[in-house]
């Protein structure tokens, strides 16, 4: 397993952990957690690049001394000064969730950081604000208070892989552990407080890929966004796959990225 390593970019010191050789590759991960949501995929997406995944801002192993208030446009400019401080001019970003969310607004403030954009299980930065109002992250919440971790479980993924992967309860409760109550609560704020943005903007060329049986992010508003809004998008269709599809199937998804910035 890659060892944590610490870069300083600002007022960050941010923990990181690298694998593999080739074109660098960054991965920034979802609402909860940490860069331990790679662990699965990093082994795969490092036989072809040198896969870099860090803890954003609140998460994981990285620190600050700023502890007030931030907003979506401060964790794009974290990742695009992590990617100035790695010694890179640009590299090829991916985001899920809302690591997707981030990449998003990165794409649109400093498009000169990226490469290739990959974009998966997220929704679109213009509908992000009512997705949080619409019952999906209300569900979440019922389903933490009604069953537990095993139901959130099975929110996440699907049924048939919780039947098959019970396990899956202890490393969605490690994915939780990655973050405080309070980190995460200032976290949640951050990803809904930004300025409206125009996603035609991003000029990238992207890959977006939504999981087939996402309970979280609605599928209409990632296929608009995908084939009408980027303006160098393709769409790609998981099958069978939930939320948290990174997980689920790393060496598939690890295919179907590799594919694509090799292409």
């Amino acid at each position: 397993m890659a060892q944590t390593q610490f870069k300083d970019v600002g007022k960050l010191r941010v923990a990181y952990k690298a694998a593999g050789d080739g074109p660098p590759l960054i991965l920034l991960h979802g609402g909860e957690g940490d860069s331990g949501m790679f662990r699965e995929i990093m082994p795969y997406l490092a036989k072809s690049f040198l896969t870099i995944t860090y803890d954003q801002r609140g998460c994981g192993g990285t620190t600050t001394t700023d502890t007030s208030d931030y907003r979506l446009e401060d964790l794009a400019d974290d990742a695009a000064g992590f990617i100035e401080a790695l010694g890179y001019e640009k590299a090829h970003v991916l985001g899920h969730s809302a690591g997707g969310l981030v990449a998003q607004m990165l794409a649109v403030r400093s498009p000169q950081r990226i490469d290739k954009l990959i974009l998966e299980s997220t929704a679109p930065l213009t509908t992000f604000k009512a997705t949080m109002q619409d019952g999906a992250i209300q569900e979440h919440g019922r389903r933490i208070a009604a069953g537990g971790l095993a139901s959130v479980a099975e929110f996440f993924t699907t049924p048939e892989y919780m039947a098959e992967h019970p396990e899956f309860v202890d490393r969605l409760a490690e994915i939780k552990a990655a973050s405080s109550p309070e980190s995460f609560a200032q976290r949640l704020q951050a990803l809904q407080t930004f300025d409206e943005v125009d996603l035609s903007r991003i000029r990238a060329e992207t890959l977006a890929i939504y999981a087939e049986r996402d309970q979280l992010v609605a599928r209409d508003s990632f296929e608009h966004m995908a084939k009408k809004v980027l303006l160098n998008a393709r769409l790609e269709i998981y099958p069978n796959a939930g939320h948290a599809s990174v997980v689920q199937f790393p060496e598939g998804y690890a295919k179907v990225i590799t594919a694509f910035l090799k292409g």
